[in-house]
C-alpha cells in the first residue's frame, strides 16, 4: 500500500480523546472557510468590491488550513468512525452546510463577473458607435459632419 508524504506525517489517532480533538479541528477549519465565504458574499452583494477582493489572501489561507486539515482525517477515518462518530456526523453536517455557502459565494462571483462583462461590452459599444457632428449650414439648417466625433474614454483601473 503507498503512503503520500503528508499521510505518512499525519498522526495516528490512538484514544477517543484524540479522535475528538482531531474532529473538533477540522470542524474550526471548515467554519473558519465558511466565514470567510461568506463575509465575501456579503461584500459583493453590497457591491463593496475593493473589500471583498481585500479578503482573498485570508480565502486562500481558510482554504490551506481546510485542505490541511482534512489530511489527517482521512488517514484516520476508521478511529474517527469508531471513537467520535458523533464528531464525524458533526462534520459531515459542516461539510454539507460549506457546501451550501460554497454554491452561494460561487453563484455571486459568476453574477459580478457577468455585470461587469456586460458593462464592458456596453461601453464598448458605446465607444465605437459611430458618431457625427451637427452643424447648421448657412440656410439654417442642420447638416452632417463628414467626419466623426472622437468620443472621450476614461478607465479607472481601480475598482
Amino acid at each position: 500500500m503507498t503512503h503520500t508524504a503528508s499521510e505518512r506525517t499525519s498522526p495516528n489517532v490512538a484514544s477517543p480523546a484524540q479522535a475528538a480533538e482531531l474532529g473538533g479541528q477540522v470542524l474550526v477549519a471548515i467554519q473558519r472557510l465558511a466565514d470567510v465565504l461568506d463575509r465575501e458574499t456579503t461584500l459583493l452583494k453590497d457591491y463593496r468590491l475593493q473589500e471583498a477582493l481585500g479578503l482573498s489572501a485570508e480565502k486562500s489561507e481558510a482554504a490551506r488550513v481546510y485542505v490541511q486539515a482534512l489530511i489527517p482525517v482521512k488517514a484516520n477515518a476508521v478511529a474517527l468512525g469508531r471513537w467520535a462518530p458523533d464528531r464525524v456526523g458533526e462534520i459531515r453536517r459542516a461539510q454539507a452546510r460549506l457546501g451550501d455557502v460554497v454554491s452561494l459565494n460561487m453563484t455571486v462571483l459568476a453574477t459580478a463577473r457577468s455585470v461587469s462583462e456586460g458593462i464592458l461590452r456596453s461601453l464598448a459599444a458605446e465607444v465605437a458607435a459611430p458618431r457625427t457632428l451637427t452643424t447648421y449650414g448657412a440656410a439654417g439648417r442642420a447638416q452632417n459632419a463628414t467626419r466623426p466625433v472622437a468620443t472621450p474614454l476614461a478607465v479607472s483601473r481601480s475598482l
